[in-house]
């Protein structure tokens, strides 16, 4: 039968029917399963193998599991990020279960204890009892940052979960091994037996007599012995009398969606699956049947199957929905409708509004109203797909991640229809962010391409058509000259594009009449309203015009908090500015400074911007060659600036002239450079409550930040993985009249008490007067840190006491050399290693081998000249920073201290 959907289209539907009767455990009858019995918070991981393998990381917090589904397992390897995405509360009961759940309910597959166990918070100051740590656990949960102490059989020491705003996976956590004793490159996953049956999970499945988990909930679940029984049918020609009488409408622009980055959990809205199809609004009168696309095109003709369904409804009606085509795995496949040829494959169009039923007029009722008459229209229609709503929108999110599906849609159940409306009543949250771009562009290939990337736009609130982003992917090789010939058929002199294209790659560009629409998938938006990293490219959308196509940008955090608050009215949709400038802000600093030259290089895939590079910041000494002296040393300073945000000393006006300082990159910063947003500590009127700092994890960030005007790099001492606890403590030799033989003096005493105490320590000297000492540590917040650096400067001090002295007030240490322990508070920095110096000569903050801190070492000699070459010799002398077994042994000792 050419207009049934196929199987795997049905077993798809059936999944998400499987989701809505699936068990919650708020509000079922089922038991709850008992109540903890222990003054330990326990822990479970359990290997599923569902509709895909995972884990589930679980804590018991308050009776229930706090629960997360981990895609890739747990790791014991302090550099993974293990993405983590919250699932719902499971009953207390389940931390023990392992065995089968039958197919046909929610979660149906194997399961088995991978791991279990106890946890408690990871704080110095021990909570008292069970409920103190829940307490702690939920304030922290809601605060999305949790630092545990894991024991286990496998799992051991301490763990963060934590989720990161600007982390590609929207409402996604991530699951990090802390630095300690237990931390290992070992892959844990390999002991893959049970902890309880000591079964591996295929085991598991083959074995007879497994433990079954069922639900008690009464569900209507299809499945491919037992259909599910039909709901009572009401009387359509009684429900379409809710309506007002009016003749049918000629034209009707669809309802529109607003993006949001995360699903908005709200009882005031229904959730649907956003279908990956042509968003078609049809007309049927008297047998006669018209189908529009959203710009009003006919595409009656294109789709057989469907009108030929419309015709045979049986009533004069006006519906939305979206055409798709579903694949043998029963998912929407965006390509086969592109290439669909209105006879040999099976289609679909899955309805989810009805305008008119009859000569009535529907717009008007809420949404629950029009999808109950909807839903009786189509009751049974193989090729009018009713899409169903369900009432738990962050489950069916995750049930649309399982099956792979585009995202979610959000309505609110009141919401009337309003056409060509776009706010916050109905809401769109992706899985992938795909949207559709209007092309501007070419750039040219130096290969055997047709071409190397499309460059793409939108239209903003003004009108105007902005450049977005480029597309370097996604093309079929025996395409692309087709591609090539409409784009030049389209060919400009000048660019459509109001703004500056970037990231070109040098590559020659040709500019079109912004006329061809396509589809694009691309990771995420940055704050400047671009495409992070390059779009792959899905295919031209014929069904819009290029005019239709703006730029959705997401709700902003406000925005979102204000939906969730239900404040409807207050939600007023608009395009956001690109960038924000707080008062006294000194990013007007550099945007005035005068550009007399401009060029554009690539680094490490990535193209930076440089400009002025033949200003001189010493006498004889250009930007092009500061450039150049960090690209040469990049391998080497990038591991002491990974991860570490960053306070930026801008010197635009050269090495001594006056400088500034710049913290909050203020929605500026390039694709390549990474964000850690914080929240201001204290608060400033006229400046905004959240502080975007800077961090540098790749060459081009880095090449970008020193031709900003840095000339040094000055990260902190914590990393966003774990920021409220540094991984080091400093000391910094301050010599007050500039003698470098008292901070050689100084460093010699220290290390005497570091050597006594069994301390394991690096040095660098600043890169001018004086010297900075660091100790590996873990497991101190930064009070602590900087009560153990007020010690051990004392007894430095108390060495040496004709030489340096612990002394605050400038005035009353003389000549002395001050031993300082300021740098240990949150967000205070130092220079980085190999970080040239702002000092009378490009001198450089250099690591050194103990053994040369004699009274003969000369800081004067290390230079951006003589660096490259040290370094080819010596390696990395910091590299100890990082060590996990110092860190370790230090903080045992450091302990004592306290």
């Amino acid at each position: 039968m050419l207009n049934a959907a196929p199987k795997g289209a049905l077993l798809s539907m059936a999944e998400l029917e499987q989701y809505k009767a699936k068990r919650n455990f708020k509000k079922t009858a089922e038991p709850a399963g008992g109540q903890p019995g222990t003054d330990k918070l326990l822990f479970v991981v359990q290997k599923h193998d569902a509709s895909h393998l995972h884990y589930d990381f679980r804590l018991e917090v308050k009776g229930v599991l706090k629960s997360w589904a981990v895609p890739r397992g747990p790791s014991m390897d302090p550099e993974e990020r293990r993405l983590a995405m919250p699932v719902e509360d499971h009953p207390y009961d389940y931390k023990d279960f392992e065995g089968i759940i039958p197919q046909g309910q929610y979660g149906g597959g194997t399961v088995i204890v991978w791991d279990e166990g106890w946890y408690e918070p990871a704080v110095d100051d021990k909570l008292k009892d069970k409920a103190a740590k829940e307490h702690w656990m939920m304030s922290n949960y809601y605060k999305n940052a949790l630092k545990i102490t894991l024991h286990g059989h496998k799992l051991k020491g301490d763990f963060i979960l934590i989720k990161f705003k600007e982390d590609k996976y929207e409402g996604g956590w991530r699951l990090i091994k802390a630095d300690d004793r237990y931390a290992t490159k070992e892959d844990i996953l390999k002991k893959d037996k049970s902890v309880k049956s000591k079964l591996t999970i295929e085991q598991m499945a083959e074995k007879e007599g497994a433990e079954i988990w069922n639900s008690s909930r009464e569900q209507k679940v299809a499945t491919k012995d037992k259909p599910a029984e039909p709901e009572p049918q009401r009387n359509i020609n009684d429900l379409k009398k809710q309506g007002i009488k009016k003749a049918m409408p000629k034209s009707v622009k669809p309802m529109l969606c607003t993006l949001t980055k995360e699903v908005v959990p709200d009882e005031g809205y229904l959730y649907e699956v956003k279908w990956d199809g042509y968003r078609i609004i049809s007309y049927t009168e008297k047998k006669k049947v018209r189908m529009d696309s959203r710009s009003a095109l006919d595409y009656t003709k294109k789709y057989p199957p469907v009108a030929k369904a419309l015709k045979e409804l049986g009533h004069d009606a006006v519906l939305d929905g979206e055409v798709v085509v579903f694949n043998e795995d029963g998912k929407p496949d965006f390509d086969a409708l592109q290439t669909f040829n209105g006879h040999e494959t099976p289609i679909n169009y899955c309805v989810f509004d009805i305008l008119w039923l009859d000569g009535y007029s529907l717009m008007h009722l809420a949404l629950t109203e029009r999808k109950a008459i909807l839903e009786e229209l189509t009751r049974d229609n193989e090729v009018l797909r009713f899409s169903t709503s369900f009432d738990d929108g962050e489950a069916l999110y995750q049930q649309a991640l399982d099956l792979d599906l585009e995202g979610i849609v959000a309505k609110r159940k009141d919401s009337e229809y309003v056409p060509d409306a776009r706010d916050n009543r109905w809401l769109k949250t992706p899985t992938r962010k795909r949207q559709e771009f209007v092309i501007g562009g070419w750039a040219e290939s130096d290969k055997s391409r047709a071409f190397r990337s499309l460059l793409f736009g939108a239209y903003n609130a003004n009108s105007e058509f902005e450049w977005i982003g480029r597309s370097g992917g996604g093309y079929k090789q025996s395409e692309m000259p087709g591609i090539l010939a409409q784009l030049q058929n389209l060919e400009r002199d000048k660019s459509p594009f109001v703004n500056k294209v970037l990231d070109t790659k040098g590559a020659k560009t040709h500019w079109v009449k912004p006329e061809l629409v396509a589809n694009f998938e691309f990771a995420t938006w940055t704050k400047t309203g671009r495409i992070r990293k390059p779009a792959t490219f899905l295919g031209f959308r014929k069904d819009k015009k290029a005019d239709q196509v703006v730029r959705e940008v997401p709700l902003s955090d406000a925005q979102e908090e204000a939906i969730k608050a239900d404040e409807p009215a207050a939600i007023e949709i608009t395009q956001s500015k690109a960038t924000t400038t707080d008062a006294d802000s000194n990013w007007p600093k550099i945007e005035g400074k005068k550009i007399n030259s401009e060029r554009e290089f690539e680094f490490a895939g990535q193209t930076v911007t440089m400009n002025n590079i033949g200003q001189e910041l010493w006498r004889g000494i250009t930007k092009a060659r500061l450039i150049t002296y960090y690209h040469q040393i990049s391998a080497y300073i990038l591991p002491h600036l990974k991860d570490r945000p960053l306070s930026l000393h801008i010197k635009q006006d050269g090495a001594n002239a006056p400088g500034f300082y710049i913290k909050d990159m203020d929605g500026r910063q390039p694709d390549y450079l990474d964000i850690f947003s914080d929240q201001r500590r204290h608060k400033k009127r006229g400046k905004r409550d959240r502080i975007d700092y800077a961090v540098c994890n790749n060459e081009a960030a880095l090449l970008y930040l020193i031709n900003l005007g840095n000339i040094d790099l000055n990260p902190w001492s914590s990393t966003i993985n774990n920021p409220l606890e540094p991984d080091f403590i400093s000391i910094d030799l301050d010599p007050s009249d500039g003698d470098f033989g008292k901070a050689i003096k100084t460093a010699q005493a220290a290390k005497k008490i570091f050597d006594q105490s069994k301390l394991q320590s690096v040095v660098k000297t600043s890169g001018k007067t004086g010297m900075h000492l660091f100790l590996p540590c873990q497991g101190f917040n930064y009070p602590q840190a900087r009560t153990l650096a007020e010690k051990l400067c004392d007894k430095i001090a108390q060495q040496i006491p004709d030489i340096a002295t612990t002394e605050v007030t400038i005035s009353h240490r003389g000549e002395k050399l001050f031993v300082d322990p300021s740098q240990n508070d949150y967000a205070d920095t130092l220079a980085a290693s190999y970080s040239v110096r702002p000092y009378k000569h490009p001198t450089v903050s250099t690591p050194l081998n103990w053994k040369e801190v004699k009274d003969n070492l000369d800081p004067g000699k290390f230079t951006m000249d003589s660096l490259p070459e040290r370094l080819e010799k010596k390696g990395d002398l910091f590299e100890n920073l990082r060590n996990v077994k110092w860190r370790s042994s230090n903080s045992k000792i450091l302990k004592g201290l306290l």
